[in-house]
């Protein structure tokens, strides 16, 4: 078991920019996709319209269901004629998981490097590099965006590579790749894997999604979290993430942590015979379609259960050669970054 700790932290090696959306005319090459206000009379619809919480019915308020209530909303279309539009974000690879960027235990840095050295050897980031290049090429990034009449991603790195899948709108976490698109796949991954393994590197992707839209078609950006008390009478309920233009225009947007949960989207190890589906590299393996974690401490498969027997595993790895499942969930844990010193809770012993 390694040795306790109380300050441990690793900074982010994935650093992605926020993903911006837009269109090109005969006279631009780039014009923002702009939101617009949708104001509009929505009917009562909520339990608490009609019902106490302990589930009798509203008595007084019953007469009030058939009124409606005022919503002010913001929404994106895609104007008219214009058929289609363009995702485009910078992504930034560093080696920051070979050690801890603060550790004050020499014994555990000792051991968390000794754990990134025997990984790497094995060609464990290859491993992580394939997934994260998958999710990048296979446009997941995109989320609701991506169904569409047709998707293309373009990559072009800072090593003066290029690569294009088509079609991506087909393609899931257990598609197979074949010909070009394994060659691209391929390609990237082994540029993902420099940056991440290899200190003296790093390396930059540009990555551009071309979306064939349909007549007016709705877009879905990153949605802004608004507190009531911050929006005043005139601003809307819902608000987009936005990037500014020199100009003062605004294009609707993802966020960076939402391109960045997208691409880190890799966990399938979750059970111990593979799951169905992967679910976005976190401490407890959080599972936000069903309001669940799935590495809760009771699996002993958390992160920090497994950072505890990480010379155990460093010494299991270098028996079977290869790195298990839970070697790479811990290293993706650590590409993640964050900050992992054992804290208590206010009030707690």
């Amino acid at each position: 078991m390694m040795n306790s700790f109380r300050h441990l932290s690793y900074e982010r090696s994935l650093n992605p920019g926020k993903a911006v959306f837009y269109y090109r005319t005969d006279s631009s090459e780039f014009e923002p996709l702009q939101a617009e206000v949708t104001r509009f009379r929505g009917p009562k619809a909520t339990f608490s319209d009609g019902y106490m919480a302990s589930g009798t019915a509203r008595a007084k308020e019953t007469s009030d269901l058939g009124f409606s209530n005022l919503i002010m909303l913001e929404a994106c279309y895609v104007p008219p004629l214009v058929d289609t539009v363009y995702c485009r974000f910078s992504l930034r690879i560093i080696a920051n998981s070979l050690e801890p960027n603060i550790s004050d235990n020499a014994e555990a840095t000792k051991a968390l490097r000794e754990f990134s050295d025997t990984y790497r050897s094995l060609g464990g980031y290859y491993e992580l590099a394939t997934r994260y290049a998958k999710n990048i090429l296979s446009a997941e990034w995109l989320w609701r965006n991506k169904v569409a009449r047709g998707v293309v991603v373009e990559v072009s790195t800072s090593n003066l590579k290029n690569y294009c899948v088509k079609d991506v709108q087909y393609k899931e976490w257990g598609s197979s790749w074949g010909g070009d698109d394994l060659k691209s796949l391929e390609g990237l991954a082994a540029e993902l894997e420099e940056a991440l393994s290899c200190p003296q590197k790093f390396l930059f992707a540009d990555v551009t999604a071309k979306i064939k839209t349909e007549f007016c078609q709705e877009i879905f950006p990153s949605q802004l979290f608004v507190e009531k008390d911050d929006r005043g009478n005139e601003s809307a309920a819902r608000q987009f993430v936005k990037s500014t233009m020199s100009d003062g225009r605004q294009a609707v947007s993802f966020g960076a942590y939402k391109v960045g949960a997208a691409i880190q989207k890799i966990d399938d190890w979750w059970l111990t015979e593979g799951a169905e589906y992967p679910l976005r590299v976190s401490e407890y393996g959080t599972d936000r379609s069903r309001v669940l974690a799935m590495r809760e401490p009771t699996t002993k498969r958390d992160f920090y259960s497994l950072l505890d027997e990480i010379i155990s595993m460093t010494e299991e790895m270098n028996k079977s050669k290869q790195p298990s499942y839970s070697a790479h969930y811990l290293m993706s844990v650590l590409v993640k970054g964050g900050m992992f010193q054992k804290g208590i809770k206010k009030g707690e012993k």
